[in-house]
């Protein structure tokens, strides 16, 4: 008996392997180029069409505001923080 030796696939196998590679080939043609291209257009139209569904918002939103308006700690993340500022107070 050797070893290393694979068996050919089935005909069945090479048609399902064909159908899933077309089947891939076209969603990536989806996924590139015009169809992304298509996409992004039809998510522009989307939120014009919906602009005057908006609400003003009045606070002043950044995405970098030196930490101004953390989130809370978490509860782990608190204890940790205790431990480590008593360690640090024993030396």
């Amino acid at each position: 008996m050797k070893l290393g030796l694979v068996a050919e696939e089935s005909e069945k196998t090479k048609k399902a392997r064909a159908k899933l590679k077309d089947k891939l080939e076209k969603t990536e043609k989806k996924i590139k180029g015009e169809g992304l291209e298509q996409k992004s257009q039809e998510i522009a139209q989307w939120i014009e069409r919906h602009s005057h569904d908006r609400v003003a918002v009045k606070k002043d939103i950044s995405l970098f505001d030196q930490n101004q308006n953390s989130a809370k700690m978490s509860r782990s993340i608190e204890k940790m923080a205790e431990e480590l500022a008593e360690q640090l107070k024993i030396k």
